[in-house]
């Protein structure tokens, strides 16, 4: 059973591994100043060197570099290949290797893949998540695949492989008014978001405090 314990331990946990990825997190909000030509931004905060007076040239050199690789990246868009381990594997594989294709079409992939593409030209890597959606095929449920944000997902600090992490989170902003719609029992009991989850830098103001 999921107490009220266990949501404190866990939340507990889920501060220690945000402390860990502090430095990660900053890196990537850096990254997409850089990307959007904001650069200077980034080097009057850091660089002890830095003139005022000097001039702040700013090309798209990055973005050109960037787009032609996700060119690349999408004219070796993958297709899934199921080969059997065993002869006696041999008819699950075809199966699989017809499944897959259908499920991915569904899940509309191909843009999925793209978004991940521009992200990880961006950050240095990119994170598929694949989840079961209940809602899928009329209530019937299926396969979702969705690009996560490395700034929603937190893992144990200092290991390589996500798979050895002891806890993985994900967190996601939802408005109060749909989570007290889904759970009753959260009416009139939801503030502001208990989770100080780094955000990128915006051009317009974005209200968080319902959510």
């Amino acid at each position: 059973m999921i107490g009220k314990e266990q949501v404190r331990e866990a939340n507990q946990i889920l501060q220690k591994y945000k402390q860990g990825k502090a430095s990660l997190e900053e890196r990537i909000i850096d990254n997409e100043q850089w990307f959007k030509m904001r650069h200077w931004e980034q080097i009057r905060k850091k660089s002890r060197e830095y003139n005022p007076s000097d001039p702040e040239p700013a090309s798209a050199w990055l973005f050109n570099s960037i787009a032609n690789k996700h060119a690349d990246a999408m004219d070796n868009f993958p297709e899934p290949n199921v080969l059997p381990r065993e002869e006696t594997d041999k008819p699950d594989a075809d199966m699989l290797g017809k499944i897959l294709p259908v499920i991915l079409e569904h899940n509309d992939f191909e843009q999925t893949y793209s978004d991940v593409w521009w992200y990880k030209l961006k950050t240095g890597t990119g994170v598929y998540g694949v989840f079961w959606n209940p809602k899928l095929e009329n209530g019937l449920g299926d396969i979702d695949v969705k690009e996560l944000d490395l700034l929603n997902i937190f893992w144990e600090p200092g290991i390589t492989d996500i798979q050895k992490s002891k806890n993985l989170f994900t967190v996601e902003l939802v408005d109060n008014d749909i989570l007290a719609s889904q759970y009753e029992f959260l009416e009139g009991k939801l503030g502001a978001s208990s989770i100080d989850v780094a955000k990128y830098i915006m051009d317009e103001s974005i209200d968080t405090s319902h959510k």
